[in-house]
């Protein structure tokens, strides 16, 4: 049995660049929302610095996520030249432990 993969991809922006980015992930999210075993693709800015920019996504196998990885949409937002916009940039596979959604505990 294929096991849920959780992603947690951090990146902060170049200073200055903020807008940029987060328009071409924008475009990023998407193309991405529609590829096979895509469970969520979403991206957040934080509140505390708006350079910080972060994807939290669910992939039905980790499978599903390499092939996301190698795909076209990653390679546009890649020949985009987007990721020269990145300060930093972490990527954090997680694999998931337990529940914690509101609408399950009632």
């Amino acid at each position: 049995m294929t096991k849920p993969l959780n992603i947690l991809a951090i990146t902060t922006a170049v200073k200055g660049a903020e807008e940029r980015l987060r328009a071409a992930q924008e475009i990023l999210v998407a193309e991405t929302v529609r590829e096979p075993g895509c469970l969520r693709y979403e991206l957040n800015q934080s509140l505390d610095d708006g350079r910080i920019l972060v994807f939290v996504e669910s992939w039905a196998s980790e499978e599903a996520w390499r092939d996301h990885m190698q795909g076209a949409a990653i390679r546009r937002f890649q020949m985009s030249g987007a990721p020269n916009l990145f300060a930093d940039f972490q990527l954090h596979r997680l694999a998931p432990v337990t529940g914690g959604r509101a609408e399950q505990a009632a």
